[in-house]
């Protein structure tokens, strides 16, 4: 069985309420389990809502490890966050949603999910190597989620996918905020990102 390590680091974006949202936790046995949430911006409640899919995911993975392959619970576990927003969304009379990456970790491999531009990158051979594709339109003026948690379901499946794990491997998940203001995922933290900024490091040994 792999060690593994969490790293974690993040900011809030100048004179702004952090909307990002981390959650690490062991699990049962050899599996561990890593969320980054991003608080949608123009949205009300953006803190809450990252909090709310992050711990709706962890719960949901939590209870049912053993009942379900990694690819269902991973998509059963996003049908539960987007129902929790539907019914906070009910209750505050808003809209509130959230992009996420969750990486499930197991003995040798990492199987991964992710809606919107929350990004997971893996290291090798000192490059950093992206495996998540951002859900976005984006136009001179402005960048637009096309996928998020909304509590509105989803038109389109949950993309899961599976990597191996072997010693001395770096999994990174990164909000955008990060991604856009470093050159560097390992040495170099942003810190003045006007949107916030929010990385999960995962180091294997």
């Amino acid at each position: 069985m792999k060690t593994k390590k969490f790293n974690t680091f993040s900011i809030a974006g100048n004179g702004k309420t952090n909307e990002d949202y981390i959650l690490c936790q062991d699990l049962f046995k050899e599996y561990s389990l890593a969320i980054l949430a991003d608080g949608m911006g123009g949205l009300s409640y953006g803190n809450q809502a990252a909090q709310i899919v992050s711990h709706a995911i962890a719960d949901f993975i939590a209870s049912n490890l053993h009942k379900y392959e990694p690819k269902e619970l991973l998509c059963k576990a996003f049908d539960m966050a987007d129902e929790l927003i539907r019914q906070k969304c009910y209750e505050l009379r808003c809209k509130m949603g959230a992009a996420v990456c969750v990486a499930l970790i197991g003995k040798d491999s990492v199987h991964y999910a992710w809606q919107g531009n929350v990004r997971l990158y893996k290291k090798e051979n000192d490059a950093h190597v992206l495996l998540t594709t951002d859900h976005i339109v984006a136009n001179e003026n402005s960048t637009l989620l096309t996928r998020c948690i909304n509590g509105k379901g989803f038109r389109e499946p949950i993309p899961v996918e599976t990597i191996s794990i072997n010693d001395d491997d770096t999994i990174y998940l990164c909000t955008d905020g990060y991604y856009q203001n470093t050159c560097n995922l390992q040495n170099h933290l942003p810190t003045d990102s006007n949107d916030g900024a929010s990385l999960i490091e995962i180091l294997f040994e």
